[in-house]
């Protein structure tokens, strides 16, 4: 297959346990690029989390994008928004006011990447600038309580809202259409690429979407079992240039 378009995961999959990009990570992506291949950093991160990735990579230019957010912004390097999806306010209040009342401790995130501690606290901030809107709900706990507090808020939100685990510690709430999978998709419609000329690589729960949707989904071995199972291939570890080898794999062979 003549793939076109690389969409990376950050966390676990191009960054090491120690948030770094190796050597041969960065080579094969420069290679990828040279060869005129789109890669897109598709991430739960903010712009400003991604965007020093980025540059250490070599991705650069008005005609390079990125997605935000676990797939609610998609905009290019030089921000232009393709794509963006907030949370209404009364239903950013109705939620976080149902997670107060059980105890469920969580944060608010907005467009820009702050985090809030409640509602009232993001209220107060929007005040000051309007242009803001919620894009996710973060909650945090023990890694050993995280999967019941994923099945409580499956109860709870399934129905309106996309639940799922981005972290050992973490589970996030997002509007239902919205995911690493369709942020994929609307991009590649945007650039006029097939689907089937996709290439996405990941390790986490919200990665799956995007894994599922590509043309070629491609876990990593430090992944979860059932990330594997929904995948077509998978790659080496984080921490031993995974990414690297996928790309020499599809890519570059």
């Amino acid at each position: 297959m003549d793939y076109k378009l690389i969409a990376i995961d950050m966390d676990g999959t191009l960054l090491t346990d120690k948030k770094k990009i190796t050597a041969e990570n960065k080579t094969a992506i420069s290679q990828a690029l040279k060869k005129g291949i789109k890669v897109v950093l598709n991430s739960g991160r903010s712009y400003d989390g991604i965007i020093d990735s980025c540059k250490e990579l070599g991705i650069s230019g008005p005609d390079q994008y990125i997605i935000e957010f676990g797939g609610n912004i998609i905009e290019s390097l030089d921000k232009k928004v393709i794509y963006r999806k907030v949370l209404d306010n009364s239903t950013c209040e109705k939620i976080s006011y149902n997670l107060e009342t059980k105890k469920i401790k969580h944060v608010l995130i907005d467009t820009n990447g702050a985090i809030y501690n409640s509602y009232q606290d993001w209220m107060e901030k929007r005040m000051l600038n309007p242009k803001l809107g919620i894009v996710k709900f973060l909650m945090h706990t023990h890694k050993h309580k995280l999967q019941n507090l994923a099945t409580e808020l499956h109860k709870m939100y399934d129905d309106e809202f996309f639940i799922v685990i981005t972290s050992p510690q973490d589970v996030e709430l997002f509007p239902k259409d919205v995911n690493k999978g369709y942020a994929l998709e609307r991009l590649a419609k945007h650039l006029k690429i097939n689907l089937k000329q996709t290439l996405a690589i990941g390790d986490l729960d919200n990665d799956i979407p995007m894994l599922k949707i590509a043309g070629m989904g491609v876990a990593m071995d430090n992944s979860p079992q059932k990330i594997k199972d929904v995948s077509d291939d998978t790659t080496i570890d984080n921490n031993h240039s995974g990414v690297a080898q996928a790309i020499k794999k599809y890519i570059l062979n």
